[in-house]
């Protein structure tokens, strides 16, 4: 790929990798008040199945916070590459990318958009076919949103969701995001409306139902894909 090498190439056992990604999330986690460490999800030309996780360490996150924007094609040069310890991986790789101080970040020339999401059919999470050690992407109308409640455990915010062959999925909003997105459902206000919801956690459940993990889920409103008229054709 125009002499970079690919992300389904990175394995902790060679040094020296050069990489063009996408730069498809971008997610602060504290591990302090006002400290905080960066997490990144990657991509490269061959859409969203080579999406990766990186991490910039509390030393070097406040001078990358503004230099790496959400939807930017970005040059990465010199990183460590090492096994994911997650129990819970943000993407299916088994390798995760952590920036040194030798790590090099530079421009890269725009490229044709591609597809970085990607959705997964509701039957297969309501049959429970679907890998739950891995943050999974899903897309559905917004069907109603419950209320924000708070137990042992922390704030929740249920919502439901359905897709073009009319399956519902429960979801829940943890914390801090049932916070964000509670502000973010009501400023949709009643219209007719589909979600995408990237990078959340399916339940171990007889009933799986789709919850937030942290700060790298993410939530937004009638995303540029065909999907979405294919779904208000049918629910709306």
């Amino acid at each position: 790929m125009d002499g970079y090498h690919t992300i389904s190439e990175l394995c902790p056992q060679i040094t020296g990798w050069t990489i063009c990604v996408f730069v498809v999330r971008v997610f602060k986690k504290f591990v302090a008040p006002n400290i905080f460490e960066l997490g990144l999800i990657l991509a490269d030309n061959s859409g969203s199945r080579s999406r990766i996780e990186a991490t910039i360490d509390r030393r070097l996150a406040p001078f990358y916070i503004d230099r790496i924007k959400e939807n930017e094609w970005k040059i990465v040069t010199t990183f460590l590459v090492r096994n994911v310890a997650d129990p819970v991986r943000a993407t299916s790789h088994d390798y995760g990318i952590w920036f040194m101080d030798r790590t090099v970040v530079t421009n890269a020339l725009r490229r044709d958009p591609i597809s970085f999401y990607d959705f997964t059919q509701f039957d297969y999470i309501l049959e429970k076919t679907v890998d739950k050690k891995v943050l999974v992407d899903v897309i559905g109308a917004l069907l109603e949103v419950g209320h924000l409640t708070g137990d042992f455990y922390g704030l929740k915010l249920p919502f439901k969701i359905k897709d073009r062959y009319n399956e519902v999925l429960e979801c829940e909003a943890h914390n801090e995001q049932a916070l964000e997105f509670q502000t973010f459902f009501r400023s949709l206000g009643q219209r007719n409306v589909v979600v995408a919801l990237v990078f959340w956690r399916l339940t171990d459940r007889a009933n799986p139902k789709v919850v937030s993990h942290g700060p790298v889920s993410k939530v937004f409103a009638d995303p540029d894909t065909p999907e979405v008229e294919e779904i208000k054709q049918v629910v709306f």
